[in-house]
């Protein structure tokens, strides 16, 4: 678990948590359905509003409604929008490369070391 700050926003990422990561799949679940329907049509304002509203309902769905309005601040500016979508991925990565170092410490804490075996004979 780790605590991941945006814009004075302190937020709990907790990749080894099965409800977080419930949450998670299915906000990036609709997220994905959300950029297809995302057409290249209208004008620039409606193409912004329409794809930094997407962040923000992907915030909304993994925390709780009105995140996103506190990770932006009410803004719909793009650059601000993956700035912090990018952060936010980096410390979901870093959790899950956090996790699989503790797993595997705790794997190899485990296993018998392989000169012992060779040297009892054992494979």
């Amino acid at each position: 678990m780790s605590l991941w700050k945006w814009n004075d926003v302190e937020l709990e990422i907790d990749m080894e948590d099965y409800d977080f990561l419930q949450k998670y799949e299915k906000a990036f679940e609709a997220m994905e359905i959300k950029e297809e329907e995302l057409k290249k049509i209208g004008t620039q304002s409606e193409i912004v509003k329409e794809y930094c509203d997407m962040f923000y309902r992907l915030f909304d769905d993994i925390f709780d409604p009105g995140t996103g309005d506190r990770l932006f601040g009410g803004k719909r500016n793009v650059r601000l929008c993956e700035e912090c979508y990018m952060d936010f991925i980096s410390e979901c990565q870093k959790g899950v490369l956090d996790a699989n170092k503790r797993k595997n410490a705790m794997m190899n804490k485990f296993k018998p070391n392989r000169a012992q075996r060779r040297a009892s004979g054992k494979k």
